[in-house]
């Protein structure tokens, strides 16, 4: 085993003297990063290193209960707080995530009651809350994690009217439409590289992707206040998969937003591109029975 893998050992062991003594007689144990290409390796987590597994994400071993002080120790000893991780062959797109990134999209890290810590610490250690262009903040809402999410917009993280909308932030989304309809030039101003490979450009598809967010989060008055100012109600967006927002509520099992869209006008029909499947498919691979029954009725 290599020094930096009794490194990680001792980290998933919680032994804090044990990593500390390891650091110390070889300290650029806290710059080194994981090499192989292999198994949590072969995609975003290509190139980790120590701190990086603090977020538990992927899920590699359970987190230890000591993770905070693990973490603090390896930011005392010198890990950068801002260290990147690398797109692995597996994902060769993805444009790599910070700890502080890993921590805000973590079940594992917000399950083990670890998150919030991890997010308070790395922010006063000096995190870029914002890092590469909105991509915790982003990834916070993709994958969930709304507690996270809002974390980060209190201590200062930029948005704009998709992030606002994925909030449920009806007030900071009025910000970034003009009285005439037009959109602001900062409605899309955040780019998460690794979900999104064309860029929305036009006014529909900038209001599609926010409804999108506000669908997959599940807040139902930005939904109802996007549709109200011209978002389309079957929007396709340049945005994973190019679903629906409909897809997205039944993922998630937002029925009221479901039936929301629906009655203004979506098509439950509608395949992605991807899997080929309805909204009634997405409901159903989740888990939603009952969402995705009621969804088959409507056929």
């Amino acid at each position: 085993m290599t020094a930096l893998g009794d490194a990680l050992e001792a980290f998933y062991a919680g032994d804090a003297a044990d990593l500390e003594r390891r650091i110390r007689a070889q300290p650029s144990l806290v710059h080194a990063h994981v090499t192989s290409v292999s198994g949590h390796y072969c995609g975003y987590f290509h190139q980790a290193t120590l701190l990086h597994h603090v977020a538990g994400n992927p899920l590699i071993r359970p987190l230890p209960a000591a993770t905070i002080e693990l973490a603090r120790l390896c930011l005392d000893l010198g890990a950068d707080v801002d260290a990147a991780t690398h797109p692995g062959p597996s994902q060769p797109d993805d444009i790599g995530w910070s700890t502080l990134g890993l921590v805000a999209t973590s079940l594992e890290a917000r399950r083990a009651g670890h998150q919030r810590p991890l997010l308070e610490l790395l922010v006063v250690r000096g995190a870029d809350i914002d890092f590469r262009n909105g991509g915790p903040l982003v990834g916070a809402l993709y994958y969930g994690e709304l507690d996270a999410a809002r974390f980060l917009l209190e201590r200062g993280a930029r948005h704009d009217l998709v992030t606002a909308a994925g909030l449920g932030r009806v007030d900071l989304m009025a910000q970034f439409v003009r009285a005439d309809g037009a959109l602001a030039d900062d409605a899309h101003a955040l780019v998460h590289y690794s979900q999104v490979s064309t860029r929305p450009a036009s006014r529909a598809e900038v209001l599609g992707l926010a409804l999108v967010f506000a669908s997959m989060c599940g807040q139902l008055d930005a939904v109802a206040w996007l549709l109200d100012r011209g978002a389309a109600a079957s929007a396709r967006p340049p945005f994973d998969h190019v679903a629906t927002p409909l897809h997205w509520a039944a993922l998630r099992g937002h029925t009221e937003i479901a039936t929301l869209l629906l009655a203004r006008g979506a098509d439950h029909t509608v395949r992605d591109t991807t899997f080929d499947a309805t909204p009634q498919g997405w409901a159903a691979h989740e888990g939603h029975t009952d969402l995705a029954e009621w969804l088959g009725k409507k056929s």
